[in-house]
């Protein structure tokens, strides 16, 4: 029943959208459409490409303000300096970050664990169990 639910949703949510988009595609040209775009101010249509792109950067200075994570500033800085440099797409990142990922994982004290040497059967180490064991038989 729950599923039944759920798809329910996902078809009127897509109604909600299809139906008032099919209108307003049915009724406004493209030549209105372009007429309208055309007559906004470009002060207008500039600022909005400068504010569409400092809301990418914004975006990550809160999820990284959010984390706390201050130790993690110098790789936000060094994405944003590759970034503005080089033409790489974000498969490109993505790659470069999980490399960064592991490379800082591998290499951060803090995520080593300290390995205990094995001891070999009969080296004379004793712990509770033996103790037990031994007052057992005595």
């Amino acid at each position: 029943m729950l599923d039944i639910c759920h798809v329910a949703a996902l078809v009127v949510q897509a109604l909600r959208v299809a139906i008032p988009t099919f209108l307003v595609a049915a009724v406004v040209s493209p030549e209105g459409v372009q007429t309208l775009l055309n007559s906004i101010p470009k002060v207008v249509t500039g600022g909005l490409t400068v504010a569409g792109g400092m809301i990418v950067v914004v975006g990550y200075a809160m999820v990284l303000n959010m984390m706390g994570a201050k130790y993690l500033m110098p790789f936000f800085f060094l994405g944003f300096v590759i970034a503005a440099f080089t033409e790489f797409n974000l498969v490109a990142f993505g790659i470069m970050g999980a490399v960064f990922a592991i490379v800082y994982v591998q290499l951060n004290p803090k995520f080593q664990t300290p390995v205990a040497a094995p001891v070999a059967a009969g080296a004379g180490g004793s712990d509770d169990l033996d103790d037990d064991l031994d007052d057992e038989l005595d």
